[in-house]
């Protein structure tokens, strides 16, 4: 199962029509972002879904008390505001350039609908991808109620490893390399704890010999701690 806080580089442009898409974008190019720039806010209308071309976009909603919800982080090829397609009237939630210079491409809801008719597999996979996220969201949910906070940590090294895991043999048979561009706050907001906390316990684990980390990386040597 992929993950349910983080999708990096699943690549939407293979399946979008290219003679279609190559010309939505000749009068469409893509627009650069600054950092914390809003792409959509909370009930504003949804006449737009996004592609991210380039860079990191946060998604998440405000509670009653207007603190910060993150659900995930979407990087190139993912899209935004697709429950407009399906005729969300407006955005339940607010997305915000986490990244520099983040760029994206924005589609009407009549052209990415057009495109659907058209083209078979863009069609599927926006259906495809909205049903996931329903399924994303069930289970983040089950977790951040019922699981203790180094519990969500582990379920979300286990997540990352399912994503970007790489063997690493030259450490041991059972060793996995992860290469990942979550910052500790990012991994914090995910899993709704502290920086400090996700701190703490990655230093608890190092120190236990069940991973070794680095800015960006992490090995995971014990690999019953992901079980």
């Amino acid at each position: 199962m992929k993950t349910i806080w983080y999708f990096e580089e699943i690549d939407l442009f293979h399946i979008l029509c290219p003679y279609k898409y190559a010309d939505h974008v000749k009068h469409s190019p893509p627009i650069s972002f600054h950092k914390n720039e809003f792409l959509f806010l909370p009930n504003e209308t949804s006449k737009e879904i996004y592609l991210i071309t380039e860079g990191k976009v946060k998604v998440g909603n405000y509670d009653n008390d207007g603190n910060e919800n993150i659900k995930i982080y979407l990087t190139r090829g993912e899209l935004l505001g697709e429950m407009a397609f399906l005729g969300q009237t407006m955005y339940r939630d607010f997305a915000q350039v986490t990244q520099e210079g983040t760029q994206v491409c924005r589609m009407s809801v009549e052209k990415a609908r057009e495109l659907a008719r058209e083209y078979v597999p863009f069609s599927t996979e926006i259906h495809k991808r909205i049903g996931e996220n329903v399924r994303k969201l069930e289970r983040r949910l089950e977790i951040l109620f019922f699981k203790d906070i180094k519990r969500r940590l582990i379920e979300l090294l286990r997540d990352l490893c399912e994503v970007y895991g790489m063997p690493c043999v030259e450490l041991g048979p059972n060793v996995t390399y992860v290469h990942h561009s979550l910052t500790q706050q990012e991994m914090a907001s995910l899993i709704a704890t502290s920086r400090k906390s996700v701190s703490l316990l990655m230093n608890e684990l190092e120190r236990e010999g069940k991973l070794k980390q680095e800015t960006g990386k992490f090995w995971i040597l014990d690999s019953g701690l992901l079980a």
